[in-house]
Parts: C-alpha cells; structure tokens; sequence
C-alpha cells in the first residue's frame, strides 16, 4: 500500500521536466496549461468488493481513450492531440499520492481512479464532462466497477444531469457581468 505525500509534493521530487514549459519547437506537457480551477467537476471509477485494478491495465486504456501520461504525473485528454490545447479532463490514483508515474504504473494496483474536469478549462465543458463520463464508463465495461460522485456515493442518472447543470451554470455565471 502506498502512503504520503499529494500529487503537487510528488511532482517537486524530480526536477521539472524541460518539455513543462513550452518552447518554439516543443509544446507543453500534457496538463501543464490549465489555468486555475475556480470549480471541480469529479467522478470516481471504484473497484467492487475490495478490489483493485492493475496499472497497465489502466494505462493501456487510458491511453486508448486519447489520454497522454503528463503534468503532476497523471494522465489528462486534451480537446486536440496539441496539448497547447485546453484541458478536458485529467485522471489520477484514487489513493495518495494519486501519480500513476510510468516509473510505478507497471506494478500499481488500486482500488480506483478519480476524473476530474477543472473550470474554467476546456471551450466546450459539457462535451468535455460526456468524454470523460465516456471514458470512466469505458474502465468500468473493461474493468468492472461503478461510477460514483464527489461524495463517492453511486452515480445515477440524476447525479449525472446534475454535473452538467453545475457545468451550465457556471458558464452562465462567467459569462454574464458581475453584479453588485
């Protein structure tokens, strides 16, 4: 079992990557360009029964699913293969650190992975939130498992509708003038 540290103190242990900050003829790393969340939209994939789920396993499907190993040493789905592009979504360990590092990948197994979509991020975000439901589904049908929410209670259909609601509003909150 893995202890200590977050995903942010994990990421200081190296020195930082070259590629982090981009160059003439070198874009970013995957992840390095979100801007700073003001809202997080999240969704667990959790194993049932006491379970776990086996690292190259997980790496092969996520990067089946357009997904690129990369900024705090965890797996992000830009809206284009550039990842100058925004940030759908990101994906990390459901336990800390929550790095699925390609040093640990091989041998990791965990009891799930946690989705999350930062706001303000990508410029379609309720397309980006389908994409990412799409994706924990797609390591649930391959892994077994369910979804559950921020609260990590079952996901419904409700609790879905409800993500793009929040999402819907808060687009609708930047967009109109601030108010006094």
């Amino acid at each position: 079992e893995r202890s200590g540290g977050s995903v942010a103190g994990s990421a200081s242990d190296n020195p930082e990557p070259s590629a982090a900050h981009e160059t003439a003829d070198q874009p970013p790393v995957a992840g390095a360009n979100r801007p700073e969340a003001e809202e997080v939209i999240v969704i667990h994939v959790h194993c049932r029964d006491g379970g776990h789920y086996e690292g190259a396993t997980i790496r092969r499907i996520l990067e089946a699913c357009g997904m690129e190993y990369g900024d705090l040493g965890i797996y992000h789905r830009h809206e284009e293969a550039d990842t100058r592009t925004p940030v759908q979504f990101s994906v990390a360990s459901a336990v800390a650190p929550g790095t699925l590092t390609p040093e640990e990948i091989e041998s990791l197994e965990t009891p799930g992975l946690s989705f999350f979509m930062s706001l303000p991020g990508p410029g379609q975000p309720v397309q980006a939130f389908d994409f990412m439901l799409e994706t924990a589904n797609t390591v649930v049908r391959n892994l077994g498992g369910e979804l559950r929410d921020e609260h990590r209670s079952v996901m419904t259909s409700q609790t879905i509708e409800h993500c793009r609601q929040r999402i819907r509003e808060f687009e609708r909150k930047r967009r109109s003038p601030a108010r006094a």
